[in-house]
């Protein structure tokens, strides 16, 4: 028995060295695939030239635009009030109607709750007594029977009542003096509308503005009269309009400097009360030469760097080094101020592997050279 577990066990260690052997030449087998692998390429490099993918230096426009949002409001609104503190009989209209120049929006009790106030029914009795009296004296003056200085203070008589009584029917009447949106209303039935204070709020929007705040880097790149922009994904809506207002500094507390930006708005698609967002033009520049961003190799010491294509006399490309300055910078493409020209092939994937003077083969980009 003994020995039967003994010659197990020796079977067992035996298979083990087996497979340790094997494992080991195989793994040198593949450390020498490796090398003669890395070996093809360095020689295939070094032959044909590095693999890079290419962008001609091309000139155009550039635009660098800011994403903000804000809340819309009306550009042009306003509050309805009462000129005497009288209690509030009627609220016409509410949150959201439509109302049109000369539409009664509140009405109030006709009664004065005092004789220093205007009183509609005693403005409408003295304006309907000076109605009878002026059409009387008329007709006796048309007769011969009254002078025409009776006449002319029997009308002016008419014309002070009238004034009095429309006085008292803009006090129990109040009316939209322009057409707009009602965006809010504190007046309530059966309270007294204290005089001079807001009942409602009307908004025209025709055309809003969008309240926003911005941080310190965007307030340093907006300015007052830049183009801005809003759209609706999915809808197809959009519309233009321009930064309309920037405060004069940032708010001490939450460091963001308040700001506004009108947009027309005639389909009405943009209500007030929305949180909007919207862009703004912050920066461009027209017919320049540009690159893409990623072409750049940033140097601490000397700023920007890239690696430019150039054909050698045997008809391959050459890489070689060359120090630019940057203007404008959009996003995944930068404005060059100096240091290259149209058309020449920058190197914008694969410059990591080069160095200044080796052979390159384009494997990608350059389109039209």
């Amino acid at each position: 028995m003994d020995r039967s577990k003994g010659a197990r066990k020796h079977h067992r260690t035996v298979w083990i060295i087996v497979i340790v052997v094997v494992a080991a030449f195989a793994l040198r087998f593949w450390f020498l695939g490796q090398k003669e692998t890395l070996a093809s390429i360095r020689s295939v490099q070094e032959s044909e030239g590095k693999p890079v993918e290419v962008a001609a230096v091309a000139r155009g426009d550039l635009e660098v635009w800011t994403t903000l949002a804000g809340t819309v409001e009306g550009c042009f609104q306003y509050p309805a009030v009462s000129t005497n503190s009288i209690p509030v009989l009627e609220v016409v209209k509410h949150e959201g109607d439509r109302v049109k120049k000369g539409d009664v929006l509140i009405r109030l009790e006709k009664t004065a709750p005092n004789p220093m106030l205007h009183s509609y029914n005693r403005a409408k009795a003295v304006y309907d007594d000076a109605l009878t009296e002026s059409k009387r004296i008329r007709a006796l003056y048309e007769e011969g029977a009254a002078s025409k200085q009776m006449l002319d203070k029997a009308e002016l008589a008419l014309e002070v009542a009238r004034s009095d009584l429309v006085n008292a029917s803009e006090s129990v009447n109040i009316t939209a003096t322009h057409a707009g949106i009602v965006m809010s209303v504190t007046a309530e039935e059966g309270e007294i509308a204290n005089a001079y204070e807001p009942l409602m709020w009307i908004a025209n929007t025709d055309s809003v503005k969008i309240v926003f705040d911005a941080g310190s880097r965007q307030a340093m790149a907006l300015e007052v009269g830049q183009r801005a922009v809003w759209s609706s994904r999915g809808t197809g809506f959009s519309g233009s309009g321009y930064i309309s207002k920037l405060d004069l500094s940032a708010d001490p507390k939450t460091h963001l400097v308040t700001g506004e930006a009108c947009f027309s708005n005639g389909g009405g698609k943009l209500m007030p009360g929305l949180l909007v967002s919207f862009t703004a033009l912050t920066g461009e520049s027209r017919n320049v030469l540009k690159i893409p961003t990623r072409a750049l190799i940033e140097s601490k010491e000397d700023g920007y760097r890239v690696f430019v294509a150039e054909p050698a006399v045997d008809g391959r490309y050459r890489a070689v080094l060359k120090k630019v300055e940057t203007a404008l910078i959009a996003g995944d493409e930068v404005e060059i101020a100096s240091g290259l020209e149209e058309g020449e092939l920058v190197v914008q994937f694969g410059q990591t592997l080069l160095n200044d003077g080796d052979l390159v083969k384009i494997v990608r980009g350059g389109e039209g050279m």
